[in-house]
């Protein structure tokens, strides 16, 4: 049972909060339209891009995004508390392209008080489908459980089980690209500093980094603007060729994530690596400690 755990993900550290930095970061100049790539099309929860004019960064665009990033990490540990929504992901493992996968997720996030953690990072998820995976249901509390996941199997057999997995184990490493522990929008923004200054020092001059900006996007009919990072070709150091991130104009997150890696000849398909939507989001809703408890396992109503 346990090889077909699968540690549900919110999204790749990589990519998940560039969106919401790039917008702040990006200066404007004139620059030709880039075409949009099919992962950020091929998804029935995406709509067609209406694109304006895109903007292009004058500078080495990783070094205002993570000058930003730092800034915004400590703004979202004072502002955002916890958050709910919808899931919907597919993840290339081993070569392998998952089927979609739909997630409901509750996360509080950790917050610090008087040098302790006050309230630890917290995470409960529900599979609603594919078949194989339906009715799975994590829960995950910092520092409790010996720090192992809750995992309540789903799917066609033993259904009923409940396990725990370390979210850094074999398994779950076989099963997914992020751990369960860097959900949160603070943990990912921490990550996303560590990938960006790596990045940086693999293309100092900045040559071989792109960042656009096309605003006309729309992620189940809501407005958004799309942020595309792209590193047009393959170096030591560099994560990915094409990132997509959208943007809800009204709620200033990330509604989708997609990246994509190098053809693997010239003019040859852009493989997906991985891609996140999230839909019915919602901030600061005031999670109980109740629904991080392992009776919400056994709850057949959620």
């Amino acid at each position: 049972m346990c090889s077909r755990v699968r540690r549900a993900v919110a999204g790749p550290a990589i990519v998940i909060a560039v969106a919401t930095l790039l917008i702040a970061a990006v200066s404007p100049c004139r620059a030709q339209q880039p075409a949009a790539t099919p992962a950020a099309d091929d998804s029935p929860l995406v709509s067609r891009i209406r694109p304006s004019p895109p903007e292009i960064a004058s500078q080495h665009p990783l070094t205002p995004v993570i000058e930003y990033a730092r800034q915004e990490q400590n703004y979202l540990r004072q502002t955002v508390v916890d958050f709910t929504c919808r899931l919907v992901k597919r993840e290339q493992i081993d070569g392998f392209l998952q089927d979609y996968h739909y997630i409901d997720m509750e996360v509080r996030e950790q917050t610090d008080g008087g040098g302790r953690v006050a309230q630890p990072l917290s995470i409960y998820l529900h599979f609603l489908g594919p078949e194989l995976v339906a009715g799975r249901k994590i829960v995950f509390v910092e520092g409790q459980n010996d720090g192992k996941m809750l995992v309540r199997n789903g799917g066609r057999h033993f259904d009923y089980v409940v396990a725990r997995i370390d979210p850094d184990g074999k398994n779950a490493r076989e099963e997914s690209l992020v751990p369960i522990t860097q959900i949160s929008f603070t943990r990912l923004l921490g990550k996303m500093v560590e990938v960006l200054e790596r990045h940086r020092l693999a293309d100092p001059t900045g040559e071989n980094t792109e960042a656009v900006r096309i605003a006309g996007a729309r992620i189940n009919q809501r407005p958004c603007t799309l942020v595309r990072v792209t590193h047009p070709r393959k170096m030591d150091g560099l994560e990915f060729h094409v990132a997509n991130v959208f943007v809800d104009d009204e709620l200033h997150v990330p509604v989708r994530v997609d990246y994509s890696d190098w053809p693997k000849y010239p003019r040859g398909p852009v493989p997906l690596i991985a891609e996140y939507t999230y839909t019915e989001l919602k901030l600061n809703v005031n999670l109980p400690d109740a629904a991080f408890s392992r009776g919400r396992l056994r709850s057949p109503r959620d």
